[in-house]
């Protein structure tokens, strides 16, 4: 239930920030016809819809082109700001170099390979990924997606890090814990960190960024873009990544799927990923 009426408000127009993976995407990782309607549904009644994602845009593209919708999206967890129709990136928080370097070094001295994902229109290519240490099958994958273009190189904590917008590795639980404690020990506040449970692969990705960034302060650039009133934001998703807006939302919304920690801080949870739970929302929304 609701903590509070919004029956009132709703003749407002909203921004409705909607995650991807676990939120929009079905556990299979594909749209249903029945969301894909929801979401064309709320667009046609007047209010502003924003995909809110870890994923790039080469890694979200497809997803775009599946639902037909083309807006200004918050990408990398909030790092940029891209513009779909024209493929442009309109905001972006790059990680400080230096950071980026040592954070790529505190992975490397375990043995991983460390991830730096670039911005393709500055930097050319989207991610520098460490040579000669051990990279986790379920990253090796992904990073054989199709458009995607990246280097190896011998030592990233030696690399220019000027393009670089988040820093991550892919591993299991027990070496992610070891990672995650090394990097909360030693970076502090300098760097926002959380991990992103992958439960059918085994493995957790480590994800760290400038610690001014995560999709809320992305979805508040969006509404001022909009013209909509940031207590008009409707933050709907179910992972690490998702925390910042959902708890900072007036409407912040946990899939039934969420984590834990992300059902604690939502106004709502809804249905799951896997019973169109987004799509039964944003019903909702429109007939109340």
């Amino acid at each position: 239930m609701w903590k509070g009426s919004v029956v009132a408000e709703q003749r407002e127009k909203y921004l409705f920030g909607i995650d991807l993976d676990g939120t929009l995407l079905n556990p299979a990782g594909a749209v249903s016809d029945r969301t894909k309607a929801a979401i064309h549904a709320v667009l046609k009644a007047g209010h502003k819809v924003a995909f809110a994602t870890g994923r790039n845009y080469i890694e979200a593209r497809e997803i775009f082109e599946i639902v037909g919708h083309h807006d200004l999206a918050v990408l990398v967890s909030g790092a940029i700001v891209v513009d779909t129709r024209v493929r442009q990136t309109v905001h972006r928080s790059t990680m400080d170099p230096t950071l980026a370097g040592e954070l790529c070094a505190a992975i490397e001295s375990l043995g991983h390979a460390a991830v730096a994902l670039q911005d393709r229109q500055h930097a050319g290519l989207d991610y520098l990924v460490s040579e000669g240490r051990n990279v986790h099958e379920s990253l090796s994958s992904w990073l054989t997606l199709s458009g995607l273009i990246l280097e190896r190189r011998a030592k990233l904590a030696d690399e220019d890090h000027t393009h670089t917008l988040r820093v991550s590795t892919v591993l299991d639980y027990a070496p992610a814990a070891e990672l995650m404690a090394v990097v909360e020990k030693d970076f502090g506040r300098r760097a926002y960190v959380h991990g992103i449970v992958v439960a059918s692969d085994g493995v957790e990705i480590i994800e760290m960024f400038d610690p001014l960034v995560n999709k809320w302060l992305g979805l508040k650039r969006v509404a001022d873009h909009h013209g909509v009133s940031h207590e008009r934001i409707v933050a709907i998703g179910d992972d690490m990544n998702d925390l910042a807006m959902i708890e900072q939302s007036k409407f912040g919304i946990a899939m039934g799927n969420a984590r834990t920690d992300v059902k604690n801080v939502a106004k709502r949870t809804i249905g799951s990923n896997a019973d169109d739970g987004l799509a039964e929302f944003l019903e909702e929304w429109l007939n109340t």
